[in-house]
């Protein structure tokens, strides 16, 4: 500051003057957070309703038993184009079908035949390959399961 002056010496450089009426105060400016954080939160929690997912209402062939061995798996969509699934076989009768989204931040899991289990590389998931469950890491739900049907030697999945 100038000794002989009470103001800055910037604002001889910077003559701009701001009205009281444009000042933000930390209580506006806390409300104003808090309010966008309730918006956000409820148009999360709403978009399910207002946007539902698409369900499944047709069984859809899948593989033909010959092209799946034991221990192995075939990678679909369902129930459409931008879901995609995993069918393993776990046994020579036993078959399950998952989505293969992790039920954390939706990257894709990977089915490990030797351990029984789905692993999800992004963050440490592990899913039981039997009914999905969680088993290790961060995923908050199981992995949607589909139920499988053989017909006549082929591989069906139907809606839940």
């Amino acid at each position: 500051m100038n000794p002989t002056h009470d103001t800055p010496a910037w604002r001889a450089d910077f003559p701009l003057r701001q009205p009281d009426e444009h000042r933000v105060s930390r209580r506006q400016f806390m409300k104003t957070c808090g309010c966008a954080a309730a918006t956000v939160s409820a148009g999360m929690m709403a978009k399910d309703k207002l946007f539902p997912p698409p369900e499944a209402t047709e069984p859809k062939l899948i593989a033909q038993l010959s092209e799946v061995p034991i221990g192995g798996s075939r990678l679909f969509c369902y129930p459409t184009e931008n879901h995609p699934c995993i069918l393993v076989r776990l046994t020579e009768h036993d078959w399950a079908a998952y989505s293969q989204a992790c039920t954390h931040l939706m990257c894709p899991v990977n089915y490990q035949h030797e351990k029984r289990r789905f692993y999800c590389p992004c963050h440490e998931g592990f899913f039981s390959a039997e009914d999905g469950r969680v088993l290790a890491g961060p995923p908050p739900k199981p992995l949607p399961r589909y139920p499988v049907e053989i017909r006549g030697g082929e591989v069906w999945v139907k809606p839940p």
